[in-house]
């Protein structure tokens, strides 16, 4: 590729190849596509409408599934498996749906802002000898010893909640292994979902739904100047992170924002900018293996404590119902005898009842008139039938959550005590410890809380027993046979229940909210006893039996929320900045981001020194960062930056191959100009070009153009210069690293439409490209089918 001038793009464009790149299919859409990314492993395009629609798409086009947020989406990002796709929302809720039907695996909400860009990383630089001591060390042990874990009960009327599962990677293949009682659960390498916003913050999420870091750009370190009194006064003020990429060895990112200063003194919005910002993350990387352990277990953990808290909300709707039946049944009979004139107490009426065998006026009339023999079973049963649930939902539900809760906590203690690693990605003992603690004490209230049921439906059966025979014996002189059928009524345990379970239900405090500040009772001689089984136990909380089943319940989330929170503040502070470039100018802090056209991704790049051990691992590559983008106030102008953020794997006798930040700009010729861009596989770039508009318009022809990144003279800037205030266009300008290009010199092949339109798809694992046109037809190209011909 040589250097030209201008005067001959007329000739170029007309000598173009017409050879068009073979198309698949060619098909109508109902909506405009804002967004689109395909599946790194599957023939699977997502696509995202302007009205906001998630339709994801097979190769030949069959819908696959389609959801609506109700939200609108701002971007799209598949993890490395394909097999769950991150959502980011302008609310900044970040959306996990599974592949295969669009179920709503997680949700999570680490922004307050809009998410702007998502990447997901999976670690892949695992050597073998590294694979086979953390297979066995990882293996998850709770498959041994526990069923599949339980999922939320359903509330009544309603259908029954969706598992949450495939949070953490292969969720389904370990679950499958269970089922055939095997232990031998397949690799799972650990992936981290970054996640970036319009507010400049950045988050870190391992296997998507657990935070392992955040970072904020505003924080970063200012520019240094010659001239620090002319900037003393300036500080950031905007900066959205428009792009953001995590090399898969977890060791290095790098961001793209949005950055503008403004001056204390004048309160002027200066200096706005696109920025290239490289952060340190070689924690993550050094660490990765303690990450995975402790993020495979925390997620399993707080999925448990929703089924937890959705365990209890059905209990507490099933028994309320009942019981609030039974309670209003009972108020019209407090009504009828204050109707006869009586002051009595339904309760005294009933132990007078059974006393002596003969009943009053209004108690005969409830009986047989307001209830009857019907409406008392019919309450019967509505007690029972609670009852019922509640011990299925405790023993099917609750009790099997907060078992495998104690578990996987003992697993993160066990790991905790290994200070010397684990204390680094912030592990701690002492707050993992309290939350065993305090799972623990759910169980012992639900051994409780089952014997208080168990009595209480007991007792509640008796009663109406008692009340459907004294009813039966009370109506006439057949029934005296036929109460001889009912079962032998203690009377005592009757009168045991009226005088103490009637009018206070011991299973309702135990039920309440944690907003209704109930505190249960506890006699003198059982707060002994815990004081004493305190210290033999070991515990601190020697109150907790007069919380309440739910507070409890909400002590352990806060212990547990606690624990796994303490990783983002350790971790945060050691992600450390390495330098930042500017990329381009922008004309106002205010700027479209919707119309900048970047790429960013790390790519291998081989090296003749290698291969070479690298922490144990065995390297025949590099990682580097590429950075393409488009000027924002010329279409034709296109900046490409390389090994800007290098590779701190690489040892340091070879730093000297990356220490040269390579760049060059690309000047497309006259008449054309770049709609959109993307970096592709093996080191390439696709261009999608169309005429410009400003030299008569009318085309009707769009090119695709494949450049072969390697192949363009890239020349080395001798430092990254913060001193001046160039961006990386005057940058290669200066040093003349500015070369023409034309249809000719990538393999460009002809798009028989002009009015394409972002976005520009591309996949890597099948070699397509999804081209928009007009934002109403979608045209589907395979661009490896003529890799072997030459562009003529």
């Amino acid at each position: 590729m040589e250097q030209r001038g201008g005067d001959d793009g007329e000739d170029s464009v007309a000598a173009s190849s017409s050879l068009p790149f073979t198309l698949h299919l060619d098909k109508s859409l109902p909506c405009a596509v804002v967004r689109a990314a395909w599946n790194p492993e599957k023939d699977l395009l997502a696509m995202v409408t302007a009205d906001h629609q998630l339709n994801v798409h097979r190769f030949n086009w069959q819908r696959l599934w389609s959801v609506s947020p109700g939200k609108k989406v701002t971007t799209i990002c598949w993890r490395p498996d394909g097999k769950a796709i991150a959502v980011g929302h302008e609310d900044g809720s970040i959306a996990l749906h599974d592949v295969e039907n669009g179920e709503l695996l997680r949700k999570i909400g680490t922004h307050k802002a809009a998410v702007q860009c998502l990447c997901w990383a999976e670690d892949r630089q695992s050597s073998s000898q590294e694979i086979g001591f953390n297979s066995l060390l990882q293996e998850d042990r709770a498959l041994r010893f526990f069923p599949p874990p339980p999922k939320a009960p359903a509330m009544p009327g309603t259908v029954p909640a969706f598992e949450l599962s495939l949070s953490l990677g292969s969720n389904e293949e370990i679950e499958a292994a269970s089922r055939k009682g095997t232990t031998r659960v397949p690799q799972q390498f650990l992936n981290v979902l970054c996640s970036g916003d319009s507010d400049g913050i950045v988050c870190l999420n391992a296997f998507g739904v657990f935070p392992i870091g955040k970072l904020d750009v505003k924080d970063l370190p200012e520019f240094e100047t010659e001239e620090p009194e002319k900037f003393l006064h300036r500080h950031q003020v905007v900066s959205s992170i428009l792009k953001v990429s995590l090399s898969t060895d977890l060791r290095q990112m790098t961001l793209l924002c949005n950055t503008s200063f403004k001056d204390h003194t004048s309160m002027d919005i200066t200096q706005p900018g696109l920025y290239a910002v490289s952060v340190d993350t070689s924690l993550l990387g050094d660490r990765r293996t303690e990450l995975r352990q402790v993020a495979r277990q925390a997620p399993s953990v707080e999925e448990l404590l929703d089924v937890l808290h959705i365990s209890h909300a059905v209990m507490q709707k099933h028994w309320f119902d009942a019981t609030s039946s039974f309670a209003e049944k009972f108020e019209g009979f407090s009504a009828l005898l204050r109707e006869h004139g009586s002051y009595t107490k339904p309760k005294e009426e009933f132990l007078s009842l059974l006393a002596c065998g003969s009943a009053s006026a209004a108690l005969h009339q409830f009986l047989a008139v307001s209830l009857g023999e019907g409406g008392l079973k019919r309450l019967a049963k509505s007690i029972d039938s609670a009852g019922r649930e509640l011990h299925i939902i405790l023993a099917e539900h609750l009790q099997p959550a907060a078992e495998l809760i104690a578990f996987r906590l003992g697993e993160l203690s066990g790991l905790a005590r290994w200070r010397a690693r684990m204390q680094k990605i912030g592990l701690e003992e002492g707050l993992i410890s309290r939350a065993m603690e305090d799972a623990g004490m759910v169980l012992v209230q639900i051994e409780r809380f089952l014997r208080i049921l168990s009595d209480m439906t007991g007792q509640f059966r008796l009663f109406f027993l008692w009340l459907t025979k004294s009813l039966r014996q009370l109506n006439g002189e057949h029934l005296a046979t036929q109460a001889e059928q009912l079962p032998f009524v203690n009377s005592a345990a009757v009168a045991a229940f009226l005088r103490c379970q009637f009018e206070t239900d011991p299973i309702r405090p135990h039920l309440a909210s944690v907003s209704d500040n109930v505190q249960l009772e506890l006699s003198v001689e059982d707060e002994e006893r815990m004081d004493e089984i305190a210290l033999l136990g070991g515990f601190e909380d020697t109150k907790f039996l007069q919380k309440t089943l739910s507070q409890q319940i909400d002590q352990l989330c806060l212990s547990c929320h606690e624990a796994f929170s303490r990783p983002v503040g350790v971790i945060s502070p050691n992600l450390c900045f390495k330098s930042k470039i500017l990329l381009c100018r922008l004309p106002n802090s205010s700027v479209d981001l919707e119309k900048m056209s970047l790429s960013l991704t790390h790519l291998e790049e081989k090296v003749d020194k290698l291969p070479v051990q690298v922490g144990g691992i065995t390297k025949s590559s590099l990682l580097y960062d590429y950075i393409c983008f488009k000027r924002h106030t010329d279409s034709s102008s296109i900046g490409v930056l390389c090994r800007f953020g290098g590779d701190l794997s690489e040892p340091l006798e070879m730093r000297s191959h990356w220490s040269k930040l390579d760049a060059i700009t690309l000047h497309l010729e006259k008449k054309l100009q770049c709609v959109d861009l993307a970096l592709y596989k093996q080191q390439q770039l696709v261009l999608l070009i169309a005429e410009s508009a400003l030299y008569g318009g009318g085309s009707s022809q769009a090119w695709l153009m494949i450049f072969q990144l390697e192949d363009l003279p890239f020349m080395s800037l001798s430092a990254i210069s913060t001193i001046d205030q160039l961006d990386l266009f005057e940058k290669c300008e200066s040093i003349g690293a500015v070369v023409e290009v034309g249809l000719n010199d990538g393999r460009a092949r002809v798009i028989p439409q002009s009015d394409v339109v972002p976005p520009l798809a591309v996949s890597a694992s099948r070699g397509l490209a999804c081209i928009f046109v007009g934002q109403r037809r979608a045209l589907l190209y395979d661009l490896e089918e003529d890799e072997d011909v030459k562009s003529e």
